[in-house]
């Protein structure tokens, strides 16, 4: 597989797991916000937090790898 997409699928996969901890940390808690936008589940923080984390933790990921 070409390693740009290698690295795009991975910080998908992060944004992903992020989502669905917000979702279940959301429920659990029964923190309710005001103002739902995206699929009745996330704000744009949300969307823009998990932007940020999967970027952050993909460059880490990528940087660990070119090390070894």
């Amino acid at each position: 597989m070409h390693p740009k997409l290698t690295t795009l699928l991975y910080g998908v996969g992060v944004f992903i797991v992020f989502s669905l901890l917000v979702i279940t940390i959301r429920h659990f808690t029964s923190v309710a916000i005001e103002n739902y936008e995206y699929f009745g589940l996330f704000s744009k923080k949300d969307i823009f937090l998990g932007l940020i984390v999967a970027v952050v933790v993909t460059f880490n990921h990528e940087r660990k790898k070119n090390l070894k």
